[in-house]
């Protein structure tokens, strides 16, 4: 640590502890938002916040119930600035499964975003914007019927049959990758 400046020293302090609970944080905040991109926005914002008010903060605390207040409001602001209603989540609930949390980066998250993205990769180049478009850029069925001048319930239905052939396709690679030494 850097004995030469106590403010210096006090942010390290503090950021060593939040990225101790890095994992739980993700956990929460991803149960919140169910937003891969949104998660990991808010994530960076409360570190920044934490490395901003670390000279002030009253180290004889627990600094987690201080990390997750951080990421509740920044939770609030993302679903507001969404033109969503926060009020449908109940971060408290969640707050209370945050133990539940720890592993949230487990092996098996790992082996089920790589079976996803190698069964993405095997969709025809048009099911795979439309997945884009949905899921990377968040953009709503009704922008993306606009974008790609189909109707709306071709979008419904293909993303509907997409999510069932997605589903199979990474529960095929999980038992797969099971079955290999």
């Amino acid at each position: 640590m850097n004995q030469d400046n106590p403010d210096s020293e006090k942010t390290e302090r503090l950021l060593r502890q939040f990225y101790a609970q890095q994992s739980k944080l993700r956990g929460y905040i991803f149960s919140a938002t169910r937003n891969y991109h949104a998660t990991e926005d808010i994530l960076q914002s409360v570190a920044i916040v934490t490395a901003q008010k670390a000279s002030s903060y009253d180290f004889d605390k627990n600094p987690a119930p201080w990390f997750i207040g951080i990421a509740k409001n920044h939770i609030k602001k993302w679903y507001t600035s969404q033109g969503r209603n926060s009020r449908n989540v109940s971060l408290d609930i969640l707050e209370e499964c945050i133990s539940d949390y720890s592993n949230f980066e487990s092996d098996l998250i790992a082996n089920r975003r790589e079976a996803l993205n190698t069964c993405i990769g095997k969709l025809p180049s048009k099911q795979k914007e439309v997945v884009r478009l949905r899921y990377m850029h968040d953009k709503s069925c009704h922008t993306i019927a606009e974008e790609l001048k189909r109707p709306i319930q071709g979008i419904y239905s293909l993303l509907k049959r997409l999510k069932l052939e997605l589903r199979k396709c990474v529960e095929f690679r999980l038992k797969d990758m099971e079955a290999r030494p």
